[in-house]
């Protein structure tokens, strides 16, 4: 329990990385940026495919599916209701600031989907932990920059996200807690934690990563790694 919430700490804590890294250098390639996210989106979609469904659906496919359509159901209108809010002539400081309520909301299932994926087995959380934590960085990155601009200082945006770094470890405490008291929801829960996933995967990590070939590169590096570790 200790070493899982210290890793969903971690990939919390890559928020305020990329936020760092923000403000060390303004302006990264398009190539970089691609290859992470498709990396992410590779890893995130092989070990909902290979690891999380399957073991979820041999348990209770009903459930399963039920679970994966509330996880696409919750981070749409999540999505939804943030994206109406920008609105044109939005000032940089409200925009920074819905931005970081959007992503902290997001965080919240995304550190069940941990607690999750640890339940199966501890490799399949640790990957999860790794692809949130890559995903983390350009959404510090993206949470950072308008109130850079508005003029915050950045030991205050430091302390603003290191708040929301810690909704993801909260996530995780979440996940272990309804497993515990309500084991009967393994298979819903996965399946949610799927849904949450796919979601973020769709319409978030690829859309994010361009249309350059990197993203691509960094899908398939994504892909092959969570295939070498589960069939070997």
């Amino acid at each position: 329990m200790a070493e899982l919430l210290f890793f969903s700490f971690l990939a919390g804590v890559c928020t305020l990385m990329g936020a760092v890294l923000l403000f060390l250098k303004k302006q990264w390639s398009l190539e970089s940026l691609s290859l992470f996210l498709g990396l992410a989106s590779g890893v995130m979609l092989a070990v909902v495919i290979f690891d999380m469904l399957p073991s979820a659906l041999l348990s209770d496919w009903l459930g399963t599916g039920e679970g994966f359509l509330l996880g696409l159901i919750v981070l749409g209108i999540i999505d939804y209701v943030f994206s109406r809010r920008r609105v044109a002539g939005e000032t940089m400081l409200s925009l920074g600031y819905l931005i970081m309520l959007g992503i902290a909301m997001h965080d919240l299932p995304e550190g069940m989907a941990i607690a999750m994926g640890h339940e199966i087995k501890a490799r399949t959380g640790m990957l999860i932990t790794l692809a949130i934590g890559v995903h983390n960085i350009p959404e510090g990155m993206a949470m950072a920059a308008p109130l850079l601009i508005a003029g915050i200082g950045r030991l205050r945006i430091i302390w603003q996200l290191a708040i929301v770094a810690l909704i993801t470890p909260l996530g995780t405490m979440l996940g272990v807690f309804l497993l515990k008291i309500l084991p009967e929801l393994m298979s819903p829960l996965l399946g949610f934690a799927s849904g949450v996933m796919i979601y973020l995967v769709v319409f978030h990590l690829w859309p994010q990563a361009g249309k350059d070939g990197s993203r691509w590169v960094g899908f398939w590096i994504g892909i092959l790694a969570i295939l070498l570790a589960t069939f070997l």
